[in-house]
C-alpha cells in the first residue's frame, strides 16, 4: 500500500487517498545503452556541491514557513511582528490544532504564494521567514480548482523569485525547499534534491476526491513531507520550475515520491487573478471523460491517438441530450483534444456562456454539436477581495461590500466593515458592533483591510485609536 496525499502537515498528519501499488518489477536492457554522461572524474561532483549550497543561500531567505489554525486564538500580539517569534508563536499556539505548510514570496511587497488546501480552512494564519521573522498573514485569494492561495504580510523589500514558465525535464536536477513536519516553523528552511522522475502525471484519485486539478504534475525524487505543501520545487540555477503539492508517503517498498504543480502561463494567469481578489471561474459543460483505449477509438471511427471518451453526462446540464457515454470528443473550438486531461483544460478556460464546437465520434461516424459554457459550480469557498477576513480586538473585519449602503445615511469611500464580533473576547471594542465601518485607525485613514493590517502591524496598540462611521457622523474612540 502507498498513501497519496497533499503534502499540508497538521499535527504531522494529513488527509490522505489510498491507492495500490500493483507491483514492482526490475527491467534489464538487452545491450548496454550508450553513456549519456561523462566518466566520474568529470562530474565535478564539488562544484555540485558548491551549487546546492548557494542554492540554499540565495534561495531560502524568500521562501516561509506556514502555520495555520481552523479556530481562534485570543492575542493582539500576535498581529504584530515585533512581537513575536517562533517559539512565542507555538506557545501561543500550543492549545489549538495547528496546520503547517510552505510558501515562497513572490513579491517584494508581502505576497507568498502557497497551495489553496494549506490555508483553505484557515481561521488564522502565520508565516516565519528564513531569518525567524514571524509575521500574521492573510489570504488575499484562494482557487480551490487549482489549489492556489495568495497571502499577504505587512513587510516590504522582502527577497522574492521571479516566476516564469520554465518547462521541467525528466533527468534534470530538482531541488526542494520547505517546512516539512514543521521543524522549519522558528525559520531555517529545510532543503532537500532529487530529479525530476518525470513529467505530465496525473493524479485522478486524489483529484477527483478533492475537485482540484492534479494533472499536468511534475514527479520528484527530491523528498517531499507532510508539511512542503505550496513551496518552491527549483533547478540548479534557483528558478522555480513547480509548486510541491502532493506526496505518496513512504511505506516498506515505497522511499516517497513527491508531485509538483510546473509553473506555466495558465498558472500565472490565475496568481494574478488571486493577488488582485478576484475569483476565477471555470467552464463547465457536465461532463466526465477518460482517456479512450485504441480499441474504443477504433469502434468509434477515431483516427489516431487522440480524444476524450465521455463516460458520464450530467443531467441538465448544457451536454445533456446532446452526448451521451461512449462518444469520443476529438476537437473543441477547433483545437485537437490530446486526452481526458486536456479536455478539462480546454473546457475549464472556455469563456462562461458562449458557445463552443466540440466535434465527437459515434458508432463511426463524425459529428458536431454547439453547447454553451455553465460556470463549475465549486464545493469549496474561494477567498476574494469581498470576503478577506482580519481579527483585531475581538472583531472580524472584512472589506465594504460593493453595494453596501449604511443605514443612517452616511457614506464612505474607505475603510472596513465589521462582519462580526468574537464571543467572550478580552479587549473587545466597546463600539463595535455587527455592521459598522472602521475609517481610520491611530490617525491614519483605512482603505481596506491589507492597510490595515501593515498599520496594525507599525503601531504599538496602545496607540491604535479607532474612528467610526456611525449614523451619518465619524465617532472617534479611545479619545
Amino acid at each position: 500500500m502507498g498513501l497519496f496525499g497533499a503534502a499540508r502537515g497538521g499535527q504531522c498528519a494529513c488527509a490522505f487517498v489510498l491507492a495500490l501499488l500493483w507491483g514492482l518489477t526490475s527491467v534489464h536492457a538487452e545491450q548496454p545503452a550508450d553513456p549519456v554522461v561523462g566518466p566520474p572524474d568529470t562530474l565535478e561532483l564539488t562544484g555540485l556541491q558548491q551549487q546546492f549550497e548557494a542554492i540554499g543561500q540565495k534561495c531560502s531567505p524568500a521562501v516561509v514557513a506556514i502555520s495555520v489554525i481552523n479556530d481562534q486564538v485570543d492575542g493582539d500580539d500576535l498581529i504584530r511582528g515585533e512581537q513575536m517569534n517562533g517559539e512565542k508563536l507555538a506557545s501561543l499556539l500550543e492549545h489549538s490544532t495547528r496546520f503547517v505548510g510552505t510558501g515562497f514570496i513572490i513579491d517584494p511587497d508581502g505576497y507568498i504564494l502557497t497551495n489553496e488546501h494549506v490555508v483553505g480552512e484557515a481561521e488564522q494564519v502565520w508565516v516565519t521567514t528564513d531569518s525567524s521573522r514571524v509575521y500574521q498573514a492573510m489570504v488575499v485569494g484562494s482557487d480551490p480548482r487549482s489549489d492556489l492561495a495568495v497571502l499577504k504580510i505587512p513587510a516590504d523589500h522582502l527577497p522574492s523569485f521571479s516566476l516564469t514558465p520554465i518547462p521541467a525535464q525528466r533527468g534534470q536536477w530538482a531541488i526542494a525547499l520547505g517546512n516539512p513536519y514543521g521543524f522549519a516553523t522558528s525559520g531555517r528552511m529545510c532543503l532537500s534534491v532529487g530529479v525530476v522522475s518525470a513529467i505530465g502525471r496525473s493524479l485522478p484519485d486524489l483529484a477527483s476526491r478533492e475537485n482540484r486539478l492534479y494533472n499536468n504534475l511534475i514527479q520528484t525524487t527530491a523528498e517531499i513531507n507532510p508539511g512542503n505543501s505550496g513551496g518552491p520545487l527549483l533547478d540548479l540555477q534557483g528558478r522555480v520550475i513547480g509548486i510541491n503539492t502532493a506526496v505518496v508517503m513512504p511505506r516498506k517498498f515505497v522511499n516517497g515520491i513527491g508531485f509538483a504543480m510546473p509553473i506555466t502561463d495558465s498558472l500565472l494567469k490565475i496568481v494574478r487573478q488571486l493577488r488582485q481578489g478576484q475569483e476565477v471561474q471555470y467552464g463547465d459543460i457536465g461532463l466526465r471523460t477518460t482517456t479512450p483505449t485504441a480499441q474504443e477509438r477504433r469502434q468509434a471511427g477515431v483516427v489516431g491517438d487522440i480524444g476524450a471518451r465521455i463516460e458520464l453526462v450530467a443531467a441538465d446540464s448544457p451536454a445533456d441530450d446532446h452526448l451521451r457515454n461512449g462518444d469520443i470528443l476529438t476537437e473543441f473550438n477547433g483545437s485537437k483534444i490530446q486526452n481526458s486531461d486536456d479536455f478539462v483544460h480546454q473546457v475549464d478556460g472556455a469563456p462562461i456562456g458562449q458557445l463552443s464546437r466540440i466535434v465527437f465520434y459515434r458508432d463511426g461516424r463524425r459529428l458536431d454539436v454547439q453547447l454553451p459554457i455553465a460556470q463549475r459550480p465549486m464545493p469549496s469557498v474561494a477567498i476574494t477581495r469581498e470576503n478577506r477576513r482580519l481579527h483585531w480586538r475581538g472583531m472580524v473585519l472584512g472589506n465594504i461590500p460593493p453595494h453596501w449602503r449604511n443605514p443612517g445615511g452616511k457614506q464612505s469611500s474607505h475603510g472596513v466593515m465589521v462582519v462580526a464580533l468574537q464571543s467572550n473576547h478580552t479587549n473587545t471594542d466597546p463600539d463595535a458592533r455587527q455592521g459598522r465601518i472602521l475609517t481610520a485607525v491611530a490617525g491614519r485613514p483605512v482603505g481596506d483591510v491589507i492597510e490595515l493590517q501593515r498599520i496594525l502591524n507599525d503601531t504599538p496598540d496602545a496607540q491604535c485609536h479607532i474612528n467610526w462611521l456611525d449614523e451619518g457622523a465619524i465617532v472617534s474612540a479611545g479619545e
